[in-house]
């Protein structure tokens, strides 16, 4: 009996598949030898030898990480498995889902979104190039069109690419994750249970209004300015967002 379990009851041994071994050592394996994107594996049969276990095992194993997205399988004669970049769709599944499970309201979302998405324009301050100022006054003219022909899912997908392609000039990897992970959220996920129209396209004009005045602090290279509208920006969608009544979808598990 172990000695540092509770008194009359006995400490379970968890035991750990051999797959999930192999898996974990590849993974360390990787990390040690400072494998990159493009970089292959042993096949099959040369991590059979070495790991000293069936195909099967190595098969599980293999699939295990394709799961996660740290490795790809290649078919045919040279195929085998080849290290691909972490992809934020999975990773964004993976919050997903734990998120189904939490009570989660638009208040959480943008107490978040007014000290990230000001950090973010004062991040891009000097590193927005020419082509991400024509891309941003392109999603401005989508914008207006949409929310002229009413076309409320046009609209509010073009309001979110504006924060990505933000996110794109960025030079602070978690900075952009976390602003990308809720705008998908936002994108993906919302219902508006009020559907009066002219309170959407009240909404759309002061989201374009937003971005215009964005745009002119990020060209004139204003931090200080690209802040505060930033942040003037965020507090009126949240305010919006609570008249329109909107929610998250109860169903953050399916994926399309």
């Amino acid at each position: 009996m172990d000695q540092d379990a509770p008194a009359g009851k006995e400490r379970r041994l968890t035991r750990i598949k051999l797959s999930d071994q192999v898996a974990e050592d590849i993974r360390r394996r990787i990390a040690r030898d400072g494998l990159h994107p493009g970089d292959r594996l042993p096949n099959e049969r040369a991590l059979m030898e070495h790991y000293g276990c069936s195909k099967g095992t190595i098969r599980e194993a293999l699939k295990a990480l394709e799961v996660e997205g740290l490795v790809r399988m290649l078919s045919g004669p040279n195929g085998g498995p080849e290290i691909q970049p972490a992809s934020i769709d999975i990773v964004t599944q993976q919050l997903r889902q734990y998120l189904h499970f939490q009570k989660l309201d638009f208040a959480q979302v943008y107490e978040l979104r007014q000290s990230l998405e000001v950090s973010l324009a004062r991040n891009v301050i000097g590193k927005l190039t020419e082509s991400h100022f024509r891309r941003l006054e392109n999603n401005i003219l989508i914008c207006e069109q949409a929310n002229t022909a009413q076309d409320r899912a046009v609209v509010r997908r073009a309001e979110t690419e504006f924060h990505d392609i933000l996110c794109e000039a960025s030079d602070n990897v978690i900075l952009v994750f976390m602003c990308r992970f809720l705008n998908s959220m936002l994108r993906d996920l919302v219902s508006y249970r009020s559907e009066s129209m002219r309170e959407h396209e009240i909404f759309g004009e002061a989201n374009i209004e937003s971005h215009k005045q964005l745009l002119a602090a990020l060209r004139a290279g204003d931090g200080d300015a690209a802040a505060r509208i930033m942040h003037e920006h965020m507090c009126c969608a949240e305010s919006y967002m609570r008249r329109l009544d909107a929610s998250f979808r109860s169903d953050l598990l399916s994926r399309f």
